[in-house]
């Protein structure tokens, strides 16, 4: 501890442990403050759950022991099969470069979108959902944002929204408001899971936007310049969303 703070200078020391662990660490940190460690305070415990899998708890005396190369090579494979059905013209360099970007993000979503601190079960077939409240899914808006803008030329200079807004770009417009501060929230929580459910929120409201507002087919070019830079804008917090999480956002899919 006294090394992290003197060596490393840093600001607080998070110890990612076992959440069995809880109360040996406890107790670590009230003899660190015994024995007037001034840093001691700033020691924390962020606690994660058990992960076991539908076939139950892993064991090695059991032989039910899955390894993460082993995971991820599959959820790759599955994912590499639904990119082949969704979208055949892709080349096939750009297929696995995507496949290993949902796959592994869906593999990271899934443990994410948990609290920490609880056990869960990992179920790839759930994990790997392009529907639902998965990584896929996010991806996968972001991917749309990201078509419309390509059909559209790109994102206008100017676009002002000083017309009649509709009650999905007013929705989308102050989900987007209150990404600082849900940031804010899970940095001071240690809570990844509150930016996880941010971006299934964010992505399920452009989704619903993508399906309802027109975009392209808008005939007032004004409207469509403005609803260009909301699109632009949605596709911008996704990806800064998934970024926090350390999961990649594709171009296509």
């Amino acid at each position: 501890a006294k090394i992290k703070f003197e060596a490393y200078h840093v600001d607080r020391s998070v110890y990612v442990v076992d959440v069995r662990q809880s109360f040996d660490l406890q107790q670590a940190f009230k003899i660190l403050e015994m024995l007037g460690f001034p840093q001691a305070a700033k020691c924390y415990h962020l606690g994660y759950g058990f992960v076991s899998l539908p076939e139950g708890a892993m064991s090695a005396r059991k032989g039910r022991v899955v390894l993460f190369k082993d995971v991820a090579d599959e959820a790759i494979r599955r994912v590499m099969a639904e990119i082949e059905q969704k979208n055949p013209d892709l080349r096939q360099d750009e297929r696995q470069t995507v496949a290993i970007q949902v796959g592994l993000g869906a593999m990271a979503y899934a443990m994410l979108a948990i609290g920490n601190n609880k056990d869960m079960v990992y179920d790839m077939q759930a994990a790997l959902n392009f529907d639902g409240h998965t990584g896929p899914y996010i991806q996968n808006a972001h991917v749309r944002a990201n078509s419309i803008l390509k059909k559209g030329d790109g994102i206008p200079t100017q676009g002002n929204f000083d017309y009649p807004l509709t009650s999905h770009e007013v929705q989308l417009i102050d989900l987007m408001s209150r990404f600082p501060t849900t940031i804010q929230q899970a940095a001071q929580e240690y809570r990844p899971l509150i930016i996880a459910n941010y971006a299934y929120e964010l992505a399920s409201e452009f989704h619903s936007f993508y399906h309802v507002v027109p975009v392209i087919q808008t005939e007032d070019t004004h409207v469509r310049a403005a609803r260009l830079r909301l699109v632009a804008a949605a596709r911008q917090t996704l990806a800064n969303a998934l970024r926090l999480l350390d999961i990649q956002a594709p171009q296509v899919m």
